[in-house]
């Protein structure tokens, strides 16, 4: 192939990418068609030059896509939820140990590098775009973010990559570069990211035309991101013997990764432009059905307007009674009752507390709990909208069926074991439109919640509790609805050890970022899969006798299986064919 054959394709991509960055403007971007092009002719052109940088928007959410997987996302991976029980889904097969390199990618080796390629022909030609210095300064500072965005992204996935700098190839050009180890990589696009901060605006004025797109904290944010999983164990405990080239890790331990890792979550911090959104009596149901920027928001992936290339999760989650597809048939994403078991009491307490007033498995066990239950999960008895029926509860219990109430009829198709049912008792129901119907809106990929939860995590391993760490816990669980308690810690423990504190903020990480691409990435990078992940995972059986009465039982739903070649993918065996320099990951 060409190298102007390779700019061609690349080039009409970026023009055929209608990416908008404001439901409401829909002249943000004046896409021009032309029947032939050329590389000279686009970076002569301002506006075909932006029409390159939004397309490298366009796949900003391959990683946390909800519905990368046969419409489920790496969520039903884990021991967070439960997948359709089909061995030739993806998400089945990766907590099933059944991936290999032909069969676990989706798609991310090469759109990823794709879109680092198109970033890497926009730097070249960037002194040829007729705008203002500081224009081009602005343009730059976010395609070097989003060429970061995409090399972090395979980094997370992959371990050490082949960091190919500005170079660029083709879809199917041989790219004899070898992979470069862990430290090289994080390294590089750690200054990357520091480079696209100092270009990039600390904010937008509310209803400017670019309000949408990154800025300074977005960059800072991600770097944040990125060096605490940089410092976990999974990378930061030591050489592997089965990689003597450093490839998954740094060559020793160093504890200051966590103080690099707290430093830049603290920078964010200290911005002073993001706070936890409290704009609803339920903030984190209406949080992700927003269709403007919130100042909880870091990194958003938005979409012009309501298509299908947008954001929506309710045919693949809700309840089929409530416009879900069809169980067992459609409906792909299935809480776990592992899950459920971590929302405490609405007085912060777990529910194994003996103080914290848990009435146990039975028909209150869903009562006073930390509200955040009932915004993250469809359960039995929780009330949902049902189109012309109102308001009604979610009936996911077997047995039987009380006869004479339509709506109870049909929301008996949601029950466990019923061919459109739940096959755990439970429904996905956070990011879904309570209303009815599917929602178009844009995917949440950072919001500020985590940034404070990072940072927690990494000064609490740099040097402990501190009050600044009950401080944004306290900030999260209170905003959750999490009541203060007579020493207004919000159920948290007081003097907690550094031990009692990692669990803590683990604890809350799973709950608060629940449904959010963490759960999957967070057990790998505490090195914690073989025990989570080798395991059972759980339902709760609900079933009605004909007198009106409920018993409970809790079900085992399959078990994971977990090696430790499964805490990196496997380099797509078609890229390894391509190019011989690439060496594959163990295991595979």
């Amino acid at each position: 192939m060409t190298r102007r054959k390779i700019y061609r394709g690349i080039l009409l991509a970026g023009l055929a990418t209608v990416t908008c960055f404001t439901a409401c403007k829909k002249d943000f971007l004046d896409q021009k068609k032309l029947s032939a092009i050329d590389e000279t002719a686009v970076f002569q052109d301002s506006t075909r030059s932006l029409g390159l940088i939004n397309n490298l928007y366009s796949n900003l959410g391959i990683s946390f896509n909800p519905r990368r997987f046969n419409n489920t996302g790496l969520d039903a991976a884990c021991d967070e939820s439960e997948p359709l029980p089909d061995p030739t889904f993806y998400t089945y097969r990766i907590s099933s140990g059944g991936i290999n390199a032909n069969n676990a990618d989706g798609g991310l080796w090469a759109t990823a590098f794709r879109m680092i390629r198109a970033a890497n022909i926009f730097l070249k030609n960037k002194d040829s775009i007729p705008v203002t210095n500081a224009t081009r300064d602005y343009w730059v500072g976010q395609v070097r973010f989003l060429r970061a965005w995409y090399l972090f992204t395979l980094i997370k996935h992959y371990g050490g990559i082949p960091m190919i700098g500005d170079k660029i190839f083709g879809d199917n050009e041989k790219i004899d570069v070898a992979r470069s180890s862990y430290e090289t990589c994080i390294k590089y696009v750690t200054n990357e990211l520091d480079a696209a901060a100092a270009a990039l605006p600390l904010s937008y004025r509310p209803g400017d035309v670019n309000q949408l797109r990154v800025t300074k904290g977005t960059a800072l944010a991600v770097k944040a991101r990125m060096l605490l999983y940089a410092a976990s164990p999974l990378v930061n405990s030591g050489p592997r013997a089965d990689d003597p080239e450093h490839l998954l890790t740094f060559p020793s331990a160093d504890p200051e990764r966590w103080k690099q890792a707290a430093d830049a979550a603290k920078a964010v911090i200290d911005l002073g432009v993001y706070s936890l959104y409290t704009a609803s009596a339920t903030p984190l149901y209406t949080l992700f059905l927003q269709n403007t920027p919130q100042v909880e928001h870091v990194l958003v992936y938005w979409q012009p307007t309501a298509t299908s290339n947008n954001f929506y999760v309710e045919a693949s989650s809700n309840p089929t009674s409530r416009g879900g597809m069809n169980g067992w048939t459609g409906t792909k994403y299935f809480p776990t009752q592992e899950l459920v078991d971590e929302f405490d009491m609405i007085n912060g307490l777990r529910i194994t507390d003996p103080a914290s007033g848990y009435p146990g498995i039975g028909n209150d066990m869903y009562k006073n709990r930390d509200p955040r239950l009932t915004t993250t999960l469809h359960y039995n008895g929780a009330i949902r909208n049902m189109g012309s029926f109102g308001d009604q509860p979610v009936n996911t219990y077997t047995g039987v069926i009380p006869t004479g109430n339509a709506a109870v009829t049909s929301a008996s198709v949601d029950g466990i074991y019923t061919s459109t049912g739940t096959i755990t008792g439970y429904f996905r129901y956070k990011m879904c439109n309570g209303a009815g119907g599917e929602l178009y809106r844009p995917w949440v990929v950072m919001r500020y919640a985590e940034v404070l939860l990072n940072a927690a995590e990494a000064t609490n391993e740099y040097n402990g509790p501190s009050t600044d760490m009950y401080d944004w816990l306290k900030l999260i669980r209170s905003r959750a609805g999490i009541l203060p308690g007579a020493n207004n810690l919000y159920g948290l423990k007081a003097d907690m050890t550094k031990e009692e504190m990692r669990e803590a903020i683990r604890h809350e990480r799973r709950v608060e970022l629940a449904y959010e691409e963490h759960r999957f990435w967070d057990i790998r990078r505490w090195k914690i899969a073989p025990v989570t992940e080798n395991a059972e995972t759980h339902g709760m059986e609900i079933t009605r006798a004909a007198n009106g009465t409920f018993s409970y039982r809790t079900i085992v739903i399959r078990r994971h299986v977990f090696t430790d070649a499964m805490y990196f993918w496997p380099i797509p065996q078609s890229e390894i064919t391509k190019s011989p320099l690439l060496k594959q990951n163990p295991g595979y």
